[in-house]
This record gives C-alpha cells, sequence and structure tokens, in this order.
C-alpha cells in the first residue's frame, strides 16, 4: 500500500508539471499575439486611412508637385506639418489657423510625404533623415510598407491620442496611430 501512495503521488507531480508548462505556453501565446494585434491596430487603421485620404485630396489643392519635386532632387522626404505649417510658404499665411484647427481636431502630431523607396528611408544612412529616424515607433510602422511604383510617393500621417480617443494633454498614455496613402501617378 504504501509504494502505490508515493507512485501517486509523483504521478500527480508529473500531470501537474505538465499542466502548468502547457498553461504557460497558452499564455506566452496569448500575450504575444495580443500585443502585436495592438500594434496592427494603430498601423493603417480604416478609420484613420479615410481621414489621411481626405487630408491628402485637401492637401493635392495647394500643389503637392513642388514638394515631390524637392523630393526628386535629392531629399530624403517632405514634413507638411510638426507642430506648425508653413511648408507652402507665406501665400497661405490666411489658412494657417484652419491649419492649426484641423490639425488638432483630428489629433494629428505629424505629415509628411516620402518618396516610393522606403527602404533607403527607413536605414537611415541618407542625410537629413533626423526627424524619421529618431521616431522609433514611426521607423516600425515605415519598415511594414512596401516599396512602392517608381514616381508615386506617400502622404504618411501620424496621429497621437490616448486611450479614449481624444486629444493627448502629456506623453503618458499617449499612442500614436499610423496611416498612409498613396500620391502622384
Amino acid at each position: 500500500m504504501r509504494n502505490k501512495k508515493g507512485f501517486i503521488f509523483i504521478e500527480t507531480l508529473i500531470v501537474t508539471a505538465v499542466l502548468l508548462a502547457s498553461l504557460m505556453l497558452v499564455y506566452s501565446l496569448y500575450v504575444s499575439s495580443l500585443s502585436s494585434e495592438t500594434i496592427r491596430l494603430r498601423y493603417d487603421d480604416p478609420a484613420k486611412l479615410y481621414e489621411t485620404f481626405y487630408i491628402k485630396k485637401y492637401l493635392e489643392s495647394f500643389d503637392l508637385d513642388v514638394l515631390k519635386e524637392r523630393i526628386d532632387n535629392g531629399e530624403p522626404y517632405q514634413m507638411i506639418y510638426r507642430g506648425q505649417s508653413d511648408v507652402f510658404g507665406s501665400s497661405y499665411t490666411s489658412e494657417n489657423v484652419f491649419f492649426e484647427n484641423l490639425w488638432m481636431e483630428l489629433n494629428i502630431k505629424s505629415i509628411m510625404l516620402i518618396p516610393h523607396n522606403v527602404t533607403t528611408l527607413v536605414e537611415c544612412e541618407m542625410a537629413n533623415t533626423a526627424a524619421i529616424c529618431s521616431n522609433s515607433s514611426l521607423l516600425g510602422y515605415l519598415r511594414t510598407l512596401d516599396d512602392g511604383e517608381e514616381g508615386t510617393y506617400r502622404l504618411v500621417i501620424e496621429y497621437s491620442m490616448n486611450a479614449s480617443g481624444e486629444s493627448c494633454t502629456s506623453t503618458i498614455g499617449c499612442f500614436s496611430y499610423y496611416a498612409s496613402v498613396k500620391v502622384g501617378a
């Protein structure tokens, strides 16, 4: 009788250890998939893509061809908005208030026009890429994009808001969402 009790106890310990190991594996897979899903939701969310498309349509009325030419002439990208917008020059000073209100209402942190070849941009070997290379979440988003067609560009918008979808008042609890649309050809 005594040997059976010891055998049952050891058998119970082994079964418990196997169950614990299985549960830990399932939990770690769940946490990693939840984390990757959270990141995926912050990239090209349908609502943000919709907003980005209409911002592109609006910005095209301000002649984006000038910005495209700057990229074609060697500049790695064009920052359209980052806290303030003066990229279109002094001829649009009356629209500045409208720009600022629109960006604040949509929780836009930055808008940039980038070339079709994203790979060379994210390698951070080009000059004048500090604004992109210093932003690790933006780099992470750009690395998910494929290189586009020759002669095309992307309008990339970084939205910044808290978990409830409101404007961020501080960096704590603030999340960045990214969306991009094709511009040109």
